[in-house]
């Protein structure tokens, strides 16, 4: 049972490696779509920038914009961080497992060894009451330490099931960051968009009165 449990665990483990690496590919797309919004941002001051009241509404605006980028942006790296100690805290786990299966092993070793020293011991000394005796309380004592390690072992998938639970959590945060910053780059993005086209008709307007003038 501890072996199906521990393969259980690797599988897991592997599993969720493929997700962490997932999640960094679409961090790193969600950082070049930030990259992209700012250098926007950046043209449309440079070439709209004949109206300075005008431009520092867009100057507001825009700074707005990149505070909840970074507001965004700070919540991602939370959510990183916290990602991080858990992939770490499965790390410790997996290593656990390893350890109690290298246990396991040997402490089944052992009782095959007893078992077999019990059972000449019972057909070529059945008169050595002495030694089944103490072969009986040995191997009692072993049976003891494995089921210790079984319930230890039991404990520790417990725990690893417990932090995969809040792994997902945190994807689901991470997630919901991303679609957030998405709504309020498009939003601010929709206004720059409409703060334009109300500054190209005023410029045409004075480019008519210049003209008739």
């Amino acid at each position: 049972e501890l072996e199906i449990a521990l393969d259980h665990s690797n599988k897991a483990n592997s599993d969720l490696q493929k997700h962490i690496k997932k999640i960094h590919n679409e961090m790193k797309d969600m950082n070049t779509r930030i990259e992209e919004a700012q250098r926007l941002a950046s043209e449309y001051r440079e070439q709209y920038g004949i109206s300075e009241r005008r431009a520092n509404a867009l100057h507001g605006e825009l700074e707005e914009s990149r505070t909840l980028l970074e507001q965004s942006d700070r919540g991602r790296r939370q959510a990183e961080g916290e990602l991080s100690e858990a992939q770490e805290s499965i790390g410790n786990l997996t290593s656990q497992n390893a350890n109690l299966t290298v246990t396991k092993r040997k402490l089944e070793s052992e009782m095959q060894t007893l078992q077999a020293d019990l059972d000449e011991m019972l057909n070529e000394a059945k008169n050595s009451e002495e030694k089944a005796k103490k072969a009986m309380v040995d191997a009692a004592r072993l049976a003891d330490e494995l089921r210790a390690e079984q319930e230890h072992a039991q404990t520790q998938e417990k725990m690893r099931k417990g932090l995969e639970v809040s792994v997902k959590e945190l994807q689901v945060r991470l997630e919901e960051n991303e679609s957030n910053a998405q709504k309020t780059g498009k939003k601010a993005m929709s206004k720059l968009e409409g703060r334009i086209t109300e500054l190209e008709a005023q410029l045409d307007d004075e480019s008519r009165r210049h003209s008739d003038a």
